[in-house]
């Protein structure tokens, strides 16, 4: 699924928060979005409590997000990370604050069950983002994680960046190496151990899958885009102000990158390959 521009949702944005008196948007008790759904299954309906999502939805703290088998949903937050969550999964935006003068604030999700992928964007190069889940607390600094829980246990899994820490009350475990995984349970956090390229593959692909319902054709493939950006230039005239790189909105690719879409990271993770986790 291809995540649509974002210039109409950003100068909305930016007029709702200079427009409103501050008398005003408090008496009204208005959430003040921090973020926004950019795609969907076009066959899901992720929901808020009751509320069904759709491209464009405000995303504010406090909300209880649900996808169900065939949904997975990606959201943009204010500071430019991008999150990811899978099909039959539950997440709660339990902290959002940013300072779009400083770059500086705190993500708090939490995950109950399902699947995420989290990019950083510029909280996180000096503030952790931190997913919380049954088993266990991760914290990525600067860069690019998948964590899923599942029988009890958290599995997660550093794909880039400067560090992954995993922690519960029995131990901790931090890893700097892209590829490699840590499962957490109530015995503590395992060593971290690297990833076998097939079972990463799978991952991405099923955040990124799209599922037909029962007596409906599959969709046809949509042009898949990169799943990492390595570059601080600044992005497209169409994000105003913003230095989202155009590696992580263009629309067209080569076509090795259209054949398979986890090639560029692959690569990346298979480079580490000979260097042991330390």
């Amino acid at each position: 699924m291809s995540p649509p521009f974002y210039r109409d949702w950003w100068l909305a944005a930016a007029l709702t928060s200079t427009a409103l008196p501050v008398g005003i948007a408090q008496a009204a008790d208005i959430p003040t979005p921090v973020g926004v759904v950019t795609a969907l299954s076009p066959s899901s309906t992720p929901v808020d409590g009751g509320n069904t999502l759709h491209v464009g939805s405000d995303i504010t703290p406090g909300m209880r997000l649900h996808t169900q088998s065939d949904s997975p949903l990606h959201v943009l937050f204010l500071d430019q990370s991008a999150l990811t969550l899978g099909p039959d999964s539950e997440l709660t935006i339990d902290e959002f604050r940013y300072d779009a003068d400083t770059r500086q604030g705190q993500i708090r999700l939490g995950l109950n069950k399902g699947s995420l992928r989290i990019v950083g964007g510029h909280i996180s190069k000096n503030n952790a983002a931190v997913i919380t889940t049954p088993d266990a607390t991760v914290e990525v600094l600067g860069g690019i994680t998948l964590v899923s829980v599942s029988g009890g246990a958290t599995q997660s899994t550093f794909l880039f960046g400067q560090q992954m820490r995993v922690s519960n009350g029995s131990g901790s475990q931090t890893v700097t190496r892209p590829g490699f995984s840590v499962n957490s349970n109530s015995n503590g956090p395992s060593a971290p151990t690297r990833m076998e390229p097939q079972q990463l593959t799978n991952q991405l692909t099923q955040l990124e899958r799209t599922q037909a319902r029962p007596n409906q054709s599959p969709p046809p493939p949509t042009p898949p885009q990169p799943l990492v950006s390595l570059s601080d230039r600044p992005g497209s005239p169409n994000l105003p102000e913003q230095q989202l790189a155009p590696d992580r909105v263009r629309t067209n690719t080569d076509s090795t990158q259209q054949a398979n879409p986890t090639l560029a990271l692959n690569t990346l993770l298979n480079s580490n390959s000979s260097t042991i986790q330390s």
